[in-house]
């Protein structure tokens, strides 16, 4: 974790955790450097209560929504930015965060944000959507998504089963929307540095840290590539993509059969009740 050790991190804050293997990670980092995790998610896919056992009081675990969590927070130093998906959650994360820094007199954290790129840069995806404001929430559907095509498919396609908004792109609309929004608003400068690969990975650092670090200006840069470097990656994301697509529709198949092949055993092990009984 260079640009965590570049800034001296030990006060690290993950919302979104999912099953968890980020989470322990970043645990055994703060575990190393007496320092804490805080980690907020209202419904994991793993048990925060091991890794409470393990790590004591370095770890910290909210399952509640992170806009609920934020304001009774304390200062840190780097934040994971992987939960809901959409412009509501993401821009009022990113204010939240700076007014409690503000608040504290401390420091604006860096703050590394996943889903910058497709499926959900310039499209929102709602885990819930009755927890967004009906005057922030886009038209969604329960329907899949494909590249280079703004409207959902009927069928197949990406997430089909997620509540995605129906169209790409427009205002409020994404993660990635978010982030540009927020930096337009905000009271701080910030720098900002993204890369094209697994649905898009960024990270925003105030540039008054930038200019004050240079191993963090350093591992910054590493992000400037080489156009034809980038075309490489986006390429390489594109074709990644697209066979998450087919490994989707591949599980959806074998889910298919799978409840097809039980409904024909439960029907011949009810015709063979039937024979027994009339035997």
């Amino acid at each position: 974790m260079p640009i965590c050790e570049a800034v001296g991190a030990t006060k690290l804050l993950e919302i979104g955790a999912e099953y968890g293997s980020s989470t322990t990670t970043l645990a055994k980092y703060v575990d190393k450097r007496n320092g804490h995790l805080h980690c907020i998610d209202p419904s994991p896919e793993f048990d925060p209560a091991v890794l409470s056992s393990q790590y004591g009081s370095r770890f910290s675990f909210h399952g509640d929504l992170s806009l609920n969590v934020l304001p009774g927070l304390t200062p840190v130093d780097v934040v994971l930015l992987d939960g809901d998906h959409n412009w509501y959650t993401v821009y009022h994360e990113l204010q939240q965060l700076e007014e409690l820094h503000r608040q504290h007199g401390a420091d604006q954290p860096l703050i590394f944000i996943h889903d910058l790129g497709w499926p959900y840069g310039r499209r929102d995806l709602y885990y819930n959507p009755d927890v967004i404001p009906a005057a922030f929430r886009q038209p969604f559907a329960r329907r899949g998504i494909l590249p280079n095509r703004n409207e959902l498919v009927e069928a197949g396609g990406m997430n089909a089963d997620l509540c995605n908004a129906v169209q790409e792109g427009g205002p409020r609309n994404g993660v990635m929307t978010a982030v540009e929004d927020y930096i337009a608003d905000s009271r701080e400068a910030w720098v900002f540095r993204h890369l094209p690969t697994y649905y898009g990975i960024g990270v925003l650092a105030p540039s008054s840290t930038v200019a004050a670090n240079a191993a963090l200006f350093a591992e910054l840069g590493k992000f400037d590539l080489p156009a034809h470097t980038l075309g490489l990656l986006q390429q390489a994301e594109h074709l990644r993509c697209v066979d998450g697509i087919m490994m989707q529709a591949i599980n959806r198949r074998l889910n298919q059969a799978e409840d097809h092949i039980r409904l024909l055993e439960a029907e011949q092990a009810a015709g063979s009740v039937v024979e027994g009984g009339l035997a």
